[in-house]
């Protein structure tokens, strides 16, 4: 009995042992399997997973960016210093005045397109002002990506730039955009921005030239059974009216009383 006892015992260590050098040769096996990937990817793994927290951090960065009830642009030469951006945008916001895409904040996207004609180059060279005709080409592509089926709808030209860009089907007629075409429009497409009451009226427009142009880019074919798309231009549109309609907010009363005084 102490016999068949001792046979048993011997046979569990030996069954014990056989399981720790099985678990210790698969550790030991795993180790050497990570250690040459390691030596042959480790590389190719700190990109990637340097990769993936970037694209985490821009996911996260769109997430949390407020959209646009409308989208502007502004293409021209002149430079918008901070102060002027933070002036105009609040000008925007308020002349807008009205969340329209339910995101309860009023909120219009400005964006600059630092660009000028090549006539404006050679004669800001001419001038001694350094030009870097490599970026110029790199945003005139960017500016012609835009207005063949980009974000921004409403957009504030310098007039050169304007005559440069205006070929046919690229902007929206103020007929379409309007309703009418009001008796002091530049063309049939665009108004100047000195003419509207809100650049006297707002500091950050009034910082705009009055010469710049102000013009809807015209829907494409492309575009037309887009439901988004569509939706944009319907909020892009209530803004561009509301720029071109803009007044003081004052009523005859309100005038009778200036006057008086």
């Amino acid at each position: 009995m102490d016999e068949e006892i001792r046979e048993l015992n011997e046979e569990n260590k030996q069954n014990d042992e056989g399981e720790k050098k099985g678990a210790g040769d698969y550790l030991f096996s795993w180790k050497r399997r990570f250690d040459n990937f390691w030596y042959h990817y480790k590389f190719a793994l700190i990109i990637g997973i340097i990769i993936l927290i970037f694209v985490i951090f821009c996911i996260a960065q769109c997430s949390s960016r407020i959209q646009g009830d409308a989208n502007i642009g502004y293409i021209g030469a002149m430079e918008i210093d901070t102060e002027t951006y933070e002036e105009l945008q609040l000008a925007l916001d308020e002349i807008l005045g009205e969340d329209l895409n339910g995101d309860e904040k009023i909120h219009v996207e400005f964006t600059q397109f630092s660009y000028m004609t090549g006539v404006q180059a050679e004669n800001a060279k001419a001038m001694g002002k350094p030009v870097n005709y490599q970026s110029l080409d790199t945003v005139q592509t960017q500016i012609n990506l835009e207005l063949t089926a980009g974000n921004i709808v409403i957009w504030f030209i310098n007039p050169d730039v304007y005559k440069e860009l205006n070929i046919p089907g690229r902007f929206m007629t103020l007929e379409d955009a309007l309703g009418y075409t009001p008796e002091d429009s530049y063309d049939l497409y665009s108004v100047k921005l000195g003419s509207l009451p809100c650049w006297d009226y707002y500091g950050g427009l009034h910082d705009l030239p009055a010469s710049t142009i102000v013009v809807v880019r015209e829907l494409q074919l492309s575009e037309e059974d887009n439901k988004k798309v569509l939706e944009r231009y319907e909020r892009n549109l209530i803004m561009f009216k509301r720029l071109v309609e803009f007044d003081f907010g004052l009523d005859e009363e309100d005038i009778d009383t200036n006057t008086e005084e």
